[in-house]
């Protein structure tokens, strides 16, 4: 690995993967926008301006970084709006990736390229098929996750009959910081640090449903399987990333609470509710871990460093 692109690079997972990488390859990355906040503390990155709806900006992308290993982490990447945009999130997601693989055919022909799919793709599941393994049936249940079964069908297919190194893999839940204020852990953390800092006068945390359980991973521990997969994975095989264990939402918000001295009141707000959502989906990472990976952030110190990074962003305004 020593010429790396990373689409989204400037998103949550892709900046935590370029900080990870930036001294052990020459990192290239694709932003849409000028929007750099959460990449402008790694130093030595190369951007690119791409839009990877446009097949001739990501061929050009291609050709300029010329990368041996591709992390494809672009996308319309938060399931409940997908609800509200079901066409764009599709065509978003399932597009750029065929873009993605039809340039690389051209100008990245022996590059292992990493889809980044979804846990989410598994959708409804029943008791007895927990934890979930890779073959699984995929039940989707919201646009976003069809558009990441979409996502993986293509890398398959690519692999298969076109013979790119397609590895794919099926992240869960992940948070940290950088993470948006619209998914869970970051929606309690940023509503805790507001509340710390004034800026919410009524000491009231705003919730959804707190009875889903799912399974959650520290960012860091997500990027590792990143690196790793596009080192050891096999081409056309799929690899969940997982911690194996369900988590209640009701704990992720109760240990948020525990490390804040504040009095907070939870109140539910029906515009935070989920119309459509599996109550327990966890996964089973076995196939991941015999490559050498495993989980090194608990979940109390995950949650901490997600709660100080909103501190400091409250703080600065």
């Amino acid at each position: 690995m020593r010429r790396v692109l990373i689409t989204g690079i400037s998103g949550f997972a892709g900046s935590h993967l370029a900080e990870r990488l930036v001294n052990k390859a020459e990192v290239w990355g694709t932003c849409l926008d000028n929007n750099l906040e959460n990449i402008s503390g790694v130093p030595g990155l190369k951007l690119v301006q791409c839009d990877l709806l446009d097949p001739a900006m990501i061929e050009a992308a291609l050709e300029q970084a010329r990368p041996d290993t591709i992390f494809h982490l672009a996308g319309q990447s938060v399931p409940s709006l997908s609800f509200g945009a079901p066409a764009e999130t599709l065509r978003t997601n399932i597009f750029s990736t065929l873009n993605l693989f039809e340039a690389a055919l051209i100008r990245a022909p022996e590059a292992v390229i990493l889809n980044i799919g979804s846990g989410d793709e598994y959708g409804e599941v029943s008791p007895e098929e927990l934890p979930v393994k890779e073959g699984t049936e995929l039940r989707p249940m919201n646009p976003y996750a069809v558009s990441k079964v979409t996502q993986d069908l293509l890398a398959f297919q690519y692999n298969r009959s076109r013979n790119l190194k397609v590895v794919r893999c099926r992240p869960f839940n992940h948070y940290g910081p950088r993470q948006a204020a619209s998914l869970v852990a970051s929606a309690f953390a940023k509503q805790v640090a507001e509340i710390e800092a004034g800026i919410k006068t009524e000491k009231v945390l705003k919730v959804g449903s707190l009875d889903a359980s799912k399974d959650f991973l520290y960012v860091k521990d997500v990027a590792a399987a990143y690196e790793l997969l596009a080192r050891k994975g096999e081409p056309g095989e799929v690899y969940n990333i997982c911690s194996g264990s369900p988590v209640k939402i009701q704990t992720i918000l109760d240990t948020l609470l525990s490390l804040t001295n504040e009095r907070i009141e939870v109140a539910t707000d029906p515009a935070r509710l989920r119309s459509k959502e599996a109550p327990v989906l966890y996964g089973d990472a076995g196939k991941l871990k015999g490559l050498g990976w495993a989980p090194g952030y608990t979940l109390d110190r995950g949650l901490k460093e997600l709660l100080d990074f909103w501190r400091e962003k409250v703080k600065k305004g």
